[in-house]
């Protein structure tokens, strides 16, 4: 692999980042909708388009519809001390996206996101080779880009890939060996950007410009954190001067899914739902059990774990431990610690990874440029392989229809082997399956009590009178959470017309029945833990019987096309 050949992959990828974002049109496929936080983000970069500004008003709402008939749904909005209604959000990537929505359209989002993934790889390549070969540095750059879910969020029109692209730029910036050291000063300049675009990036940034003072280079220190704390007041006055306050999330902030205001004189700010920062202490919610998982779930979680999503990430960690280290490495570690810390235990441990529209962890993706530079210098750029075997073994589903996944985030939670690893119990009103509304929070009684179920997979009928069907013979997995610790469960089953063997599971504990045709039975499982989550419990139940039934093919008479497999009520004791 020569240099010549690296110039054709960069040429030819540039083609294709420009002709694959001029031809995609993303209002015809998500069907004039939003998702997540695009929305938002969106409404802020035409907004700077075409007005200079983060003023909501009715001009917005109607370019907004123009393109997306659903209108901007999921849109923050904030009303300021003189009434004006301003976007709720950070503004760094809508900024950085308005000129390129000034002249493709739509499509300049596109655009802007693969011209983020090329430059990353670029970047990436060209450091590399300072320290290894050419090959070596192509060859790794590749497999930490493209083994991960980073290609599929070239799809959305948030802030999360340039977060990525934005703390990348400015880590290269920092430890590139430039001969003219006045290039270093464009790294608090990235970096500021990116702290004002995801605030909790702060302390990582913090720890990386320590490692000035361990190289004693007192004037670069002093004058990377004086061009930061200026570029961050620069973008914080203009919020202020637009809105009269500094902080996007906090105060009178709202969000909208419809009865946009303007859209009609009797839709009113009033008539969004209260989403404000402000009571963050209230909703804060960690116990020593709950940061444990989160810990173990930020790895192998089974829809945000690094070991599934960003595998890379986990293979240069680990063999950062068997190569020769340098002192600023202990810092480049300190940071990535302390960013997950910052996520799983203080900012919010019951929702580190960017809720349920997320493919992976789409936090993470400020932290996993870390990894990159951690042991740059004496890396062993070997067993590239691994990384490459596992990103096939998980994300071949994903990479096949990345589109897709990119709308739908729970199916890749569903698959196989995926769907091995332990769903995280901790986020449980959060999680990528939460985007079904069928499955999420369904309110079953039981006389008196009540309890909320979150179907795992969909491998269940609609809830109808309190109880519901599995799907076939397949397991069901769904967690219940209920008011108290639970003393007693009694699963009330109805069966179908066939033999079945039913078996349940809830926790660790297993049992099984065995049912004849059309038979009633109930099941009890006494003392049970649960994990404690504010103000419920959480427990993991699986249920799956043996054989199926569908009427319709079973009585030409009937038109229920369901296909059965046993029916469950699940009756709770306190």
């Amino acid at each position: 692999m020569t240099d010549k050949n690296i110039k054709v992959f960069f040429i030819l990828f540039t083609i294709f980042v420009v002709f694959f974002s001029l031809s995609t049109d993303i209002p015809t496929r998500q069907r004039g909708g939003f998702f997540s936080d695009e929305s938002s983000y969106y409404s802020i970069t035409q907004s700077l388009a075409n007005d200079l500004d983060l003023q909501y008003t009715r001009e917005d709402l109607v370019r907004i519809k123009g393109k997306f008939r659903t209108g901007p749904a999921a849109v923050y909005l904030k009303k300021s001390k003189d009434g004006k209604l301003t976007f709720a959000k950070f503004f760094a990537y809508p900024l950085f996206a308005a000129p390129f929505y000034k002249l493709f359209g739509v499509h300049g989002f596109l655009l802007f996101n693969g011209l983020m993934i090329l430059l990353t790889l670029f970047m990436g390549y060209k450091f590399l080779t300072k320290f290894h070969t050419i090959k070596q540095s192509f060859l790794f750059t590749i497999v930490y880009v493209f083994a991960t879910v980073i290609p599929v969020y070239i799809w959305w029109m948030t802030a999360d890939l340039f977060n990525f692209f934005i703390m990348f730029t400015g880590l290269f910036f920092f430890f590139y060996p430039f001969r003219n050291g006045k290039w270093s000063y464009l790294s608090p300049l990235f970096f500021s950007i990116g702290v004002f675009s995801k605030p909790t990036i702060i302390l990582p940034v913090a720890i990386i410009f320590l490692t000035l003072l361990l190289k004693k280079e007192w004037k670069k220190f002093f004058l990377f954190a004086i061009i930061a704390a200026v570029i961050c007041s620069g973008f914080l006055a203009f919020y202020y001067f637009e809105t009269g306050e500094i902080n996007p999330m906090g105060g009178e902030r709202r969000s909208f899914h419809s009865k946009f205001p303007y859209e009609k004189p009797e839709y009113t700010f009033e008539d969004g739902f209260k989403m404000s920062i402000d009571n963050y202490k209230k909703r804060f919610f960690l116990t020593g059990e709950v940061a444990i998982l989160n810990l173990f779930y930020y790895f192998f979680g089974r829809f945000t774990g690094m070991f599934i999503y960003f595998f890379p990430a986990v293979f240069i960690l680990i063999f950062f431990f068997f190569h020769r280290k340098e002192k600023e490495d202990w810092f480049i570690l300190g940071a990535i610690i302390s960013g997950i810390l910052v996520f799983i235990l203080f900012l919010d441990p019951v929702n580190y990874f960017g809720g349920s529209g997320s493919i992976g962890n789409r936090y993470f993706m400020t932290l996993f440029p870390l990894f990159f530079f951690l042991g740059f210098k004496h890396r062993k750029i070997k067993f590239l392989i691994i990384p490459a075997i596992i990103a096939l073994i998980f994300l071949s589903g994903v990479y096949m229809d990345m589109s897709y996944h990119s709308s739908f985030s729970r199916y890749a939670g569903l698959s196989f082997p995926i769907n091995l690893f332990p769903p995280e119990k901790t986020q449980f009103d959060k999680l990528p399956t939460n985007e079904n509304p069928r499955a999420f929070g369904r309110l079953l009684y039981d006389g008196n009590t009540k309890s909320w179920a979150y179907f795992l997979n969909d491998n269940y009928h609609p809830v109808n009178d309190n109880s519901f069907w599995t799907n076939s013979s397949k397991e069901l997995e769904m967690f219940l959470a209920t008011e108290k610790e639970v003393k007693e469960f009694v699963f009330m089953l109805k069966n179908i017309p066939k033999k079945n063997k039913i078996r349940i599971r809830i926790e660790d504990r297993e049992k099984e029945i065995f049912l004849s045709p059309e038979q009633s039975a109930s099941k009890k499982f006494r003392k049970i833990r649960g994990l404690r989550m504010s103000n419920r419990y959480v427990y993991l139940i699986k249920i799956k019987s043996s054989e199926s039934f569908c009427p319709y093919f079973a009585d030409p008479e009937k038109e229920d096309k369901r296909v059965l497999g046993i029916k469950v009520h699940i009756g709770i004791k306190y």
